[in-house]
């Protein structure tokens, strides 16, 4: 129930918000390809690039809600939980289903789910999160990442 009133609360400022410029929304493949190139980075525990992906501050969802202010603070939670918090044997990532949510202008989300594999290329987990996408400065860039399973 917390999650959802605090999904609800992230969502709010988005729903009625102006686009920023005359472009128009960019397509699903626009931001699937911010997906895949999250996991690429994410799989090769590139933090540099992982870290230019995001608005700051940004919000985990990932057991206790977490609200990182800046790029150092990120990279060093991530780079935790990349290290430490993913299952055992964990090789790389790949998308099982993704759907696009489109809230405003600026602000969208992805329901992706994805299935973690080990060097044998077998499915040692799978999941579900909630990846918030915000527009700025004519950039499209995750804030909010949210664990669903």
């Amino acid at each position: 129930m917390k999650r959802s009133i605090l999904l609800l609360f992230l969502m709010l400022p988005f729903v009625n918000q102006a686009q920023s410029s005359t472009s128009s929304f960019p397509s699903k493949a626009f931001f699937v390809q911010k997906w895949e190139n999250y996991i690429s980075a994410f799989t090769k525990a590139d933090y540099e690039t992982l870290g230019n992906q995001f608005q700051y501050p940004v919000t985990l969802m990932v057991g206790s809600p977490m609200i990182l202010q800046d790029k150092s603070s990120f990279l060093e939670v991530i780079k935790r939980f990349r290290e430490k918090g993913v299952e055992p044997g964990y090789a790389y990532s790949k998308t099982d289903a993704i759907e696009l949510v489109k809230l405003s202008e600026s602000a969208c989300y992805l329901d992706a789910h994805f299935s973690r594999y080990n060097s044998a290329n077998e499915i040692i987990a799978k999941g579900r999160g909630l990846y918030f996408l915000k527009k700025t400065n004519d950039e499209w860039k995750f804030h909010v990442n949210m664990a669903v399973n």
